[in-house]
């Protein structure tokens, strides 16, 4: 799904990279703010948020002039495990359906939870894949295993550095706890600039895809 920009709708609404009137309900992230600061440079950016619509977000990119892509991704299943002696299952391949070098900035927020060990890597260079040269990526990961099974999240973006977290409905899966190398090796192609833990135990994790375009 794609998003143009529409005119802004009337009464205040927050700063565009600084504080906000609702600051108080939302979580300040500077990494995610330098990721939309850089990505807004060279005018009206390509952005992928992958996962769960939030409506809200959407609306604020667009209303600064980006066209806004959304995919709610069909996370894929682990591999089947073979028998001794057998040949192993088919996995049905993980592929984005969106164009080699399209975006400036992919949101991917906590997507990276939900992907098997086995499959991190084939995800990650998806994700490469469909970045520009000096495009971002910037997930949300979590350091520690949460205590039950959980439904993919949405983000509500109040400004470029301050979001909100909200339930999204559907079914729980399984969430995974990839360790920070693990995470760098699949994105394999990106210059990680920066790995921030916040105190609630998520990571923040801005990347950058290198290389001359």
């Amino acid at each position: 799904m794609a998003f143009r920009s529409r005119p802004p709708e009337p009464g205040p609404r927050p700063a565009a990279g600084g504080a906000s009137p609702q600051a108080s309900a939302g979580h300040p992230c500077g990494a995610l703010g330098r990721a939309v600061a850089r990505a807004f440079r060279g005018g009206k950016p390509e952005i992928l948020i992958l996962g769960p619509l939030c409506g809200e977000s959407v609306v604020y990119l667009a209303g600064r002039g980006a066209r806004v892509h959304v995919d709610p991704v069909d996370i894929p299943e682990p591999i089947p495990p073979r028998a001794q002696g057998e040949t192993p299952p088919a996995a049905k391949p993980f592929a984005l359906d969106h164009g080699t070098a399209a975006y400036d900035l992919v949101l991917a927020w906590e997507m990276l939870d939900f992907v098997p060990p086995d499959r991190l890597v084939e995800v990650g260079a998806e994700i490469v894949r469909v970045l520009r040269v000096g495009g971002q990526l910037f997930v949300f990961a979590h350091q520690k295993p949460p205590e039950d099974q959980a439904v993919p999240p949405r983000y509500r973006l109040l400004a470029d550095d301050l979001i909100v977290r909200e339930d999204s409905p559907g079914t729980p899966r399984r969430r995974y706890v990839h360790p920070n190398r693990d995470i760098e090796r699949a994105l394999a192609g990106l210059a990680v600039q920066g790995i921030q833990l916040q105190r609630n135990q998520m990571r923040e994790i801005l990347a950058s895809k290198a290389g001359v375009g």
